[in-house]
């Protein structure tokens, strides 16, 4: 399952990129992109986790050092971060309806929902699309494609429904909506 999830992300992705689009998809994507963009730019401003990006920026291959330095739960929360940005931009319907289960996955894997430390993950994760070496290396090291799929495994293991997991995650996605408006 996902295994699917992901690679259904990536064949999106690259589907979005192909040119035989009608020019309304292509306005509005752009549309959509310039606003994703702007958001992240306002974003990385204010963001938590500006020195990881500062030193993933001076250095991509600093990626790996910085990403290892993250606890399993901060890691699973930098890959929905990332899974959820790269699903937004090829299908946003299916990225917003995945962002609850997400987040939901995450409290059941580690017990341990959005803080300080997390949310620093997160948005790490989010803006890590400016780095196209790191976004290589997640991608052909499939980091989050394991991290993500351990944690669906051992939802399956606890026998958790996913209508009980997006349950969970919605609590989580309130505390990251009230971490960007302040």
């Amino acid at each position: 399952m996902q295994k699917l999830l992901f690679y259904t992300a990536l064949c999106t992705l690259a589907l979005a990129a192909c040119d035989n689009k009608s020019d309304n998809i292509e306005k509005n994507e752009i549309k959509q992109e310039v606003v994703v963009e702007s958001n992240i730019r306002e974003h990385i401003k204010s963001a938590v986790s500006k020195d990881l990006l500062r030193n993933v920026a001076a250095n991509q291959d600093n990626f790996q050092r910085e990403f290892n330095k993250l606890d399993p739960a901060q890691q699973y929360y930098f890959c929905a971060a990332f899974t959820m940005g790269a699903m937004s931009v090829a299908k946003p319907i299916t990225a917003s309806a995945m962002v609850n289960y997400f987040m939901g996955l995450g409290v059941v894997q580690y017990n341990r929902g959005i803080d300080e430390q997390t949310y620093m993950a997160f948005d790490f994760g989010k803006n890590i699309f400016h780095f196209d070496k790191a976004i290589n290396t997640i991608l052909q090291e499939k980091i989050c494609e394991n991290i993500i799929g351990a944690a669906t495994k051992s939802a399956k293991t606890k026998k958790m429904s996913t209508k009980e997991i997006s349950n969970i995650g919605n609590v989580e996605v309130k505390k990251i909506i009230k971490r960007i408006k302040k």
